[in-house]
């Protein structure tokens, strides 16, 4: 009798997984500074950015009224040039319903604690404690 596994058997009882939060989704995620964002203009949503380098890391989590704009500001802060050396810095995006962008940011920022979220950046918006974190998923290679 063939074995089958728990976590398969879970799996084909509850159906397929669902879609992923962030993009590109099946897809390797693009470096930033290499990255078209004018298919980004106008749109709300939320970025993580991380290097891989020797200690991969996180570097800032944002929400943001205008995708494109903060992408294409965030190329110029001083903190990705001085860490584009470190093997690239890649991003990932996703747009949930704009209600909701701000408190996943906050969540986000509190679980995977990224290295220069405390920078002021002019197109993120606020995180501030009067705004309720919102439980999402975490961006793509994220160990829980």
């Amino acid at each position: 009798m063939k074995r089958t596994s728990f976590k398969k058997l879970l799996g084909g009882m509850l159906g397929a997984a669902p879609p992923t939060l962030w993009q590109p989704a099946g897809q390797p995620y693009p470096r930033l500074l290499s990255l078209d964002v004018a298919g980004f203009a106008g749109r709300e949503g939320l970025y993580a950015i991380w290097h891989t380098g020797v200690r991969p890391q996180w570097l800032r989590v944002g929400a943001t009224a205008d995708l494109g704009r903060a992408l294409a500001a965030l190329v110029h802060t001083h903190w990705v040039v001085t860490h584009e050396g470190n093997a690239g810095i890649f991003v990932a995006w996703a747009l949930p319903p704009p209600a909701e962008t701000v408190r996943m940011a906050r969540y986000l920022a509190e679980t995977l604690k990224p290295a220069f979220q405390h920078e002021t950046f002019a197109y993120d918006r606020a995180l501030d404690a009067s705004v309720l974190s919102l439980t999402c998923s975490l961006p793509p290679g994220t160990r829980a």
